[in-house]
């Protein structure tokens, strides 16, 4: 069994004894319980030190939380629009675009991710390939359906 009595409470007793193992430790040393005790003191003044510090530190750190948060709770309305605008302009464009450049541009995009997941490349480029396919399908989903040409009648 390792050092029991060790660790990071060294600053705390710069003159202290040869750490000991419970096998070596003899409690009818009265030296050994007093170097025990003053080591478990040191560490209860220390735990007490980094509480405080970590105490004093916490109302500046939950004030910069809530600024920060406040500060994107302001943005996010006009990011969705944005979002939103960006997607149906894209949109727009790509249902210009006839049937046959359309799945080409999916077809290729698929491709490319599929290639980078066989190659082992990494979940973000992977989607970064197949994204692209994803909104060219979402294009050709969405489009307004062209009517078909009049049926003749012959009457």
């Amino acid at each position: 069994m390792g050092p029991v009595l060790s660790g990071w409470y060294d600053n705390c007793e710069p003159d202290r004894e040869r750490d000991m193992t419970i096998e070596e430790f003899e409690p009818n040393q009265p030296g050994h319980l007093t170097t025990v005790v003053r080591r478990i003191s040191g560490s209860a003044k220390v735990a007490r030190n980094g509480t405080a510090n970590l105490i004093g530190r916490l109302p500046a750190t939950i004030r910069a939380t809530r600024n920060g948060a406040t500060s994107l709770l302001e943005r996010v309305p006009a990011t969705i629009s944005a979002t939103q605008a960006g997607a149906r302009a894209t949109t727009s464009a790509l249902q210009q675009l006839p049937d046959s450049t359309l799945q080409s541009l999916a077809a290729s995009s698929a491709g490319l991710g599929a290639g980078l997941y066989l190659a082992g490349r990494r979940r973000l480029a992977v989607a970064a390939g197949v994204i692209p396919a994803l909104i060219v399908g979402v294009a050709i989903a969405v489009r307004p359906v062209k009517p078909a040409a009049p049926a003749k009648s012959n009457l």
